[in-house]
């Protein structure tokens, strides 16, 4: 079950009214000439701090980063769809293929930029193995994640999941093993790092781990390689091959910015780069 084949997140739900405009850059939407690439990307820092840096390379290459940032996904998706921005640099892949089919979208990923791997993670036990009857394990909500605590648990061999089962309408009921009465507890991204204070075990973002102290390897069970998902940089289909987005491939597979990526955690490797 590949991540490339399984669709991605509730966006209904994150719906919040922003835009966090670049001061040093024009608008999204505004004029440019043939050698400005318009993009926007999310205001989380770490895509604000490689922003940054991405600006800088592609003008090494003789065009310019118009870029602004905003909070809300699919504002910046449909921001793609409707040409006013040239690509969107804030969503993993499955995500992506999410938006593409609630929304009839027709956006595409013009290259990966890197992996923000996952795991379970537990104040309270050593080992998955050690989970008790009635564990509750919290996941992230968006069915884009949410599904990915089911398959780490599977992976374990403490849950058996239904055959065929689509990840993205995945719940409880979809266990047909489950001898330790696991219990699944959906949660919103941003409290998924407190809530392991209650929880038996939980799942994390490696980025989200390191910002609370958390050692990756530390996991109780880390999300196997062929499930994980690769944040991509996405473009309205038919661009991906444009001379703009090669540029913006060539800028972003530097050495720059794999630099940038260990700088935003204070000098920890916790993303991993995708080329």
């Amino acid at each position: 079950m590949k991540f490339r084949n399984v669709a991605a997140a509730t966006l209904i739900a994150i719906m919040v009214p922003s835009m966090a405009a670049c001061s040093e850059v024009t608008g999204v939407g505004a004029e440019s000439n043939d050698k400005t690439i318009k993009f926007v990307s999310t205001n989380i820092a770490l895509y604000q701090d490689t922003t940054k840096v991405l600006a800088e390379e592609v003008e090494k290459r003789g065009y310019t980063l118009d870029y602004e940032f905003i909070t809300d996904g699919p504002s910046l998706n449909s921001s793609v769809e409707n040409g006013e921005a040239d690509a969107t640099y804030h969503q993993h892949q499955a995500y992506l293929d999410y938006y593409d089919r609630q929304f009839h979208g027709d956006l595409v990923t013009a290259f990966d930029a890197f992996v923000d791997p996952s795991g379970l993670f537990s104040k309270k036990y050593k080992s998955i193995q050690d989970l008790p009857d009635g564990a509750v394990v919290t996941a992230h909500i968006e069915p884009a994640n949410y599904y990915r605590p089911f398959l780490m648990l599977q992976d374990a061999g403490l849950i058996k999941l239904r055959p065929g089962v689509d990840p993205l309408s995945i719940t409880e009921k979809d266990i047909i093993e489950n001898p330790r009465n696991i219990k699944i507890k959906g949660l919103d991204y941003a409290l998924l790092p407190k809530a392991l204070d209650d929880a038996d075990a939980g799942f994390l973002y490696a980025s989200q781990a390191a910002d609370i102290g958390v050692d990756f390897g530390s996991a109780l069970v880390a999300e196997s390689p062929q499930n994980q998902s690769p944040d991509v940089i996405a473009v309205k289909n038919g661009q991906q091959d444009s001379e703009k987005i090669r540029v913006l491939k060539e800028s972003y597979q530097t050495d720059a910015m794999k630099e940038q990526l260990v700088k935003s955690f204070g000098g920890k490797t916790v993303v991993i780069p995708a080329w």
